[in-house]
């Protein structure tokens, strides 16, 4: 396969996760929503590791599942930070601009 192809097939699916990237926010502000409700945390370390253990079952590379795992919670990550950010506009809907 050429650069040119390597590079488009790339592109395509970094399109791809963009879409499914905004479909997690989704459900994430949805998570935050009921965490609010509830005034429960948003950390909540078992869950993350339920996650990793089940996602990571589905890479069979030890290699690439050791990078996969590490992007996960990359993503975990950013989903915490957009809870909290949900939260503090929700709770001081003057100082944020999330809407």
């Amino acid at each position: 396969m050429e650069l040119t192809e390597s590079r488009k097939a790339i592109e395509s699916i970094d399109e791809q996760m963009a879409i499914l990237f905004v479909q997690r926010m989704e459900a994430v502000r949805e998570i935050a929503a009921y965490k609010f409700e509830r005034e429960l945390p948003i950390e909540d370390r078992q869950q993350e590791e339920r996650i990793l253990q089940r996602q990571g079952s589905l890479i069979e590379d030890d290699e690439l599942r050791s990078f996969y795992l590490q992007f996960l919670q990359s993503t975990m990550d950013v989903s915490k930070r957009w809870q909290h950010r949900l939260i503090e506009d929700w709770t001081h809907p003057q100082s944020g601009t999330v809407q």
